[in-house]
């Protein structure tokens, strides 16, 4: 998830360090909060205002401070508060008592604490319209915020006008107009600030501004020239519902939240300036406001519940996808591990199973002399058992590779492992007329494993260096098993053939499965080598120039000595861990 706040925001409204850029910036907040508010509340009186009664169809200022406060986050609250009552005093104080402009201001610094208040306090801090129990979450905090602020409001009107002051009226009309300006502009300020976080492509904008544009011109052509019948037969607003249904659904939250804006300044222009239906002077003046807010909340109300619903189903479709992909690879993995089972079971076993037939094939031709060799025909048979014991062992260390259950681990020579796998390679090495070279470490290093595990991975690495060489002259195959130690933590291990080599860019690529440069090959060997070492602890990496031969590299950790004698003494653990 991206991080949220942004960090530009997070610049802007908190540093973490000197609390004289917390003042600077907080004083920042404040000013470029309140500029905005103040040129919205002289915008809303020039032109948004109906004249000469001064009431105002909604108050969009509300949703510039709710929103911003919304989408910043609770730690620029005081910023924002001193921000909305510096700008509406500067803005109202000509214009009423000065003890009711402070009043009011206070009023209306309280709307954005609240409604953000309920907003993080229910829905957290990264909020948007994207979910429909957020959009009827926004409404219900719009509602507690603008009754009490509204509330307010006509109580000091009460005590500082008198009784002339007509409560009811004044309270109605603020509470409806500040609801509005919350429900039309809050959530387009939200869904810029997500819109600026995660840009929607090209394609979308150009479409959402086509649609935005259209959206526009029939609410001015719907409203200018539809005869006033419809209105009071037919749900107003209802011949945009078609498109704000394509709005919603082609774009994100974002068109939908400049769409509701874009129609409720429409209607309030139009109401204010005498155009069409809204601005018929022949209706009562509380009438055409009533229609037009009816139109504003209904426009809203609708954009916000679509936009939310086709974005969930957006996101339950995104959803949908990543577990069937997930499904894929669960399914994916499990035939690839059913696949790499069976072909490790192929790959190391016919190699015994070869001995086995070869002595079989020996022992009988023997058999067939006269006189036979007993003593080498006994010879040929004690290899056959030996073989035997050996497919054994591989099949049950394949099982355990492969199994769910803890492989049982024994202490293990690394240089006996490799002058066992060379000697029961001795003929197949001769037979491809590969010259073997063996430098082994003085002591001989013990690893804490499986074996025969180490034995099939040692044995792996030589005879693709043995089917390697076969692209090179006789003269210059050469294979060295080299082991040595790393300090008293590690033992090291080297296979290095004197063949073509690895190409430099494949040498990432060669331990993944199923990838092979054998005609015949599985590309599942080095795969299971370096799983059978990591699962040792260990680790399994391979060099080249891609020209003279390879190398491959194993590290073993090596079991120290104390734990080494903790771990096959039961009395001596049992006593450590009493001290």
């Amino acid at each position: 998830m991206s991080e949220w706040p942004p960090p530009y925001i997070q610049r802007l409204v908190w540093p973490a360090d000197n609390l004289t850029r917390q003042w600077v910036r907080g004083i920042g907040i404040a000013a470029a909060v309140g500029f905005a508010y103040y040129l919205t509340v002289e915008v809303t009186i020039l032109g948004l205002v109906l004249q000469p009664e001064d009431i105002a169809v909604f108050w969009p200022a509300a949703g510039i401070s709710s929103g911003f406060l919304i989408s910043i986050g609770a730690r620029a609250r005081w910023p924002v508060v001193a921000g909305v009552i510096a700008a509406y005093f500067v803005a109202a104080i000509y214009r009423q008592n000065l003890w009711v402009t402070l009043a009011h201001a206070i009023c209306n610094a309280a709307e954005p604490l609240i409604i953000a208040g309920l907003i993080t306090r229910y829905f957290g801090a990264d909020f948007s319209i994207d979910r429909l129990r957020a959009v009827l979450g926004l409404v219900a905090a719009t509602l507690v915020g603008c009754a009490v602020s509204s509330f307010g409001a006509t109580v000091v009107s009460r005590l500082q006008i008198g009784p002339s002051a007509a409560n009811l009226s004044f309270g109605l009309h603020w509470f409806a107009s500040v609801v509005l300006g919350v429900l039309a502009v809050a959530p387009l300020i939200i869904e810029l600030f997500h819109a600026l976080r995660e840009p929607p492509p090209r394609n979308e904008l150009a479409a959402g501004a086509v649609l935005l544009l259209t959206l526009g011109v029939m609410t001015g052509a719907i409203i200018a020239w539809l005869p006033p019948l419809p209105w009071e037969t037919v749900m107003p607003g209802a011949f945009l519902l078609p498109v704000l249904l394509w709005l919603a659904a082609r774009s994100q939250p974002f068109f939908a939240a400049a769409g509701a804006f874009i129609v409720s300044l429409i209607v309030t222009w139009t109401a204010n300036f005498g155009i069409g239906h809204f601005g018929d002077t022949g209706l009562p003046t509380d009438t055409r406001i009533l229609q037009a807010q009816a139109v504003i909340l209904e426009v809203t109300i609708v954009a916000y519940v679509l936009a939310a619903l086709f974005e969930e189903r957006r996101k339950n479709e995104v959803r949908l996808a990543h577990s069937n992909m997930m499904l894929e690879r669960e399914r994916d993995n499990k035939l690839m591990s059913l696949q790499a089972a069976v072909a490790s079971i192929s790959h190391e076993i016919n190699q015994p199973l070869g001995s086995i037939a070869l002595n079989a094939e020996v022992a009988r031709a023997i058999l067939q002399d006269d006189p036979p060799d007993l003593e080498e025909a006994r010879s040929a048979l004690n290899d056959i058992i030996g073989d035997n014991k050996r497919a054994g062992e591989i099949l049950a260390s394949v099982r355990q590779l492969f199994g769910k259950s803890e492989q049982k681990k024994n202490l293990a020579d690394v240089n006996e492992a490799a002058l066992a796998v060379l000697r029961f390679l001795r003929q197949e090495l001769n037979d491809h007329q590969v010259t073997t070279a063996a430098d082994l470490a003085a002591v001989s290093p013990l690893v804490t494993g499986h074996r025969v595990q180490l034995e099939e991975v040692i044995a792996n690495l030589v005879r693709n260096a043995i089917q390697a060489m076969d692209a090179v002259e006789p003269a210059r195959r050469a294979l060295k098993v080299r082991t040595r130690l790393d300090g008293t933590r590690k033992v090291i291990l080297v296979v290095e053939d004197t063949g073509p080599g690895i190409h430099p860019e494949s040498l990432n690529s060669i331990f993944d499965t199923f990838v092979t440069t054998k005609v015949d090959g599985a590309g599942l060997g080095l795969a299971i080598c370096r799983t059978i070492i990591e699962s040792h602890g260990g680790e399994l990496t391979a060099s080249s120039d891609g020209k003279s031969g390879a190398l491959f590299q194993i590290v073993l950790p090596i079991e120290p000595a104390d734990k080494r004698a903790q771990r096959d003494d039961p009395d001596n653990r049992t006593n450590a861990a009493a001290n």
